[in-house]
């Protein structure tokens, strides 16, 4: 069964806290999606369950938005920072998913004026 390991931390001068947590699904999608620069709504299919997702992380090397389902009017919108990855998790229930709806593409523009490569993980339950 796949797992992600997701480890958050802290650090001021000396003092260093540092926490793993381990997640664990019998599903993963996995993608290392190539934006060229100047691409608009740049089309890829993904197939995620949103009722079944564990973890999602999504990191780009360029600043880049992404829609859900429709590149006009999109389910849910998310403003990607370049080198910040967006990590979710179903354990802490700190924030709700950032994906509201089962989503079958992505659709990303970049606009930052250099080729960006977007890295997605799923972690899902696929088995009822």
């Amino acid at each position: 069964m796949p797992t992600h390991s997701l480890t958050r931390g802290w650090q001021r001068n000396s003092d260093v806290e540092t926490k793993r947590q381990d997640i664990t699904a019998d599903g993963e999608i996995t993608a290392e999606i190539a934006v060229p620069d100047s691409s608009t709504d740049l089309q890829a299919t993904v197939g995620i369950d949103v009722s079944e997702i564990k973890s999602l992380y999504l990191l780009s090397t360029q600043d880049v938005t992404i829609e859900t389902n429709d590149g006009s009017s999109a389910d849910d919108t998310i403003a990607l920072k370049a080198g910040i990855p967006l990590i979710w998790e179903n354990v802490s229930g700190y924030y709700d998913n950032p994906l509201s709806t089962d989503v079958t593409d992505l659709y990303i523009t970049n606009a930052s004026g250099s080729d960006a490569t977007v890295t997605l993980r799923v972690l899902q339950d696929v088995t009822p």
